[in-house]
């Protein structure tokens, strides 16, 4: 499908059915009901801590149901999916562990990365002797002065290098998890969300120039609904709870629906 498409559908699905766009935003505003509450002054730790846990719950249920979200656009299948509460938490959960997994490789490797070009530095600047001689504050001054520029160069150079390497290395493995739920959305498999042959293939299928511009412009379709939503929320007492009905299972329908259209054609 063309981006046109795409979108214009993305944009036209939740409004759909309005009443499946409720049910999810009922769904969103439970999770949110220690936020609805302290618009109104009510406000107990207790019960935050034990709302916090029951959130937590549901947003792992919602994960789930934006699967169902994106088969529903992978098969081009127009209907706003039914809760499966069972599946959809199931679901939610072989998200969490997709979502680890490509979270922990890269954040590995620049552990490692940052570990080789970063402790080296910190070990002439922090070494043993200067520890035991530091006292006040102008002690730690005086002591950090005697730091050749070499040492600091070098402490800055493997900073930057950590930070561009992790920066494209998430940009990476963020891509091959998208089409990693993809994967797992339309064969129900956890297995083919680590075919990580296939997903490169997939990710050669649709193209990465698309797949860039795909992923910028339903992010800056996103912000613009999320400031809107943002503005909502800022009228006292009914804005949050607005937001929590409309706004925001709106996104959550359009981005998963989006999504599932552009991988339709893999």
């Amino acid at each position: 499908m063309e981006f046109g498409e795409i979108f214009k559908d993305a944009l036209k699905y939740p409004l759909s059915d309005f009443q499946s766009l409720l049910i999810v935003g009922v769904i969103i505003l439970i999770s949110s009901l220690v936020f609805v509450l302290a618009q109104f002054g009510v406000e107990d730790s207790t019960f935050t801590l034990v709302w916090a846990i029951i959130a937590l719950l549901i947003s792992i249920l919602l994960s789930g149901y934006a699967l169902s979200v994106i088969k529903n656009g992978i098969e081009l299948d127009d209907e706003i999916p039914a809760f499966d509460w069972v599946k959809n938490f199931v679901d939610g959960i072989k998200l969490i562990v997709v979502s680890f997994v490509y979270s922990i490789i890269p954040l590995i490797i620049c552990s490692i990365i940052g570990f080789v070009s970063i402790v080296p530095a910190l070990s002439q600047i922090f070494s043993s002797e200067k520890l035991a001689r530091m006292g006040t504050a102008a002690d730690v001054n005086l002591i950090f002065s005697t730091v050749p520029s070499s040492v600091w160069d070098s402490l800055f150079a493997g900073i930057a290098i950590t930070a561009i390497i992790a920066l494209i290395l998430f940009i990476i493995f963020g891509i091959f998890e998208l089409i990693a739920e993809c994967r797992l959305a339309k064969y129900d498999s956890l297995g083919e969300a680590f075919s990580f042959g296939e997903i490169f293939s997939d990710i050669k299928e649709i193209g990465i120039l698309r797949l860039f511009a795909f992923l910028i412009v339903l992010w800056l379709i996103a912000c613009v609904i999320g400031l809107i939503g943002a503005l909502i929320t800022a009228i006292p007492y009914i804005g949050i709870i607005i937001a929590a009905l409309v706004v925001y299972p709106f996104i959550l329908l359009y981005a998963n629906r989006a999504l599932g259209l552009l991988y339709s054609d893999v």
